[in-house]
């Protein structure tokens, strides 16, 4: 196997490519979460401020999340070797019903930072749309996170030592 090829999925391993940025997107969004949920603790004089941080890191964030999104979208999900059709069919729902969510966030985000100012009725849809999607998206990443658990506990396969390094192929 070449140095290149370990860039890109192959049909039973994830490549660096996909690995970068599934670990990428987990730290930023992590790190979004953390500050788009401290902005309501903030004293008033100190809300605007969270708020701009986030919108600013949002901003900063939002090619790095919609090229997860795309790059998704073009390659397949490998299947872990033994894995089932079904088991395989849930997971990549599962994955793809993370990148909706995200997708919505990376949309009602911009539009209720451009429209805020004003306090419009589009401001408020977008805030509706933003934050019920940060709530599925936690739920979704919580399922995904335990069923990561309990491959590393129950299965006897490599789920978790795919999303770290690339398999080697025979």
């Amino acid at each position: 196997m070449t140095k290149r090829s370990s860039l890109y999925d192959q049909p039973n391993s994830f490549g660096w490519i996909s690995i970068g940025l599934h670990w990428g997107t987990a730290l930023l969004l992590t790190l979004l979460w953390f500050v788009g949920m401290s902005i309501s603790l903030q004293s008033a004089d100190a809300i605007d401020a969270r708020r701009s941080l986030h919108i600013t890191i949002g901003l900063i964030a939002w090619l790095p999340l919609a090229g997860r999104i795309v790059w998704r979208l073009l390659k397949s999900h490998p299947r872990v070797p033994g894995q089932s059709l079904l088991t395989h069919r849930l997971a990549r729902t599962a994955h793809y019903s993370m990148l909706g969510v995200l997708a919505i966030m990376l949309l009602s985000g911009p539009v209720m930072a451009w429209a805020l100012p004003e306090r419009t009725e589009l401001a408020e849809v977008a805030f509706g749309f933003h934050s019920t999607a940060a709530k599925v998206l936690v739920a979704l990443v919580l399922l995904h996170i335990l069923a990561a658990l309990k491959h590393l506990m129950f299965n006897d396969d490599e789920t978790i030592a795919r999303i770290f390094l690339p398999r080697k192929q025979d």
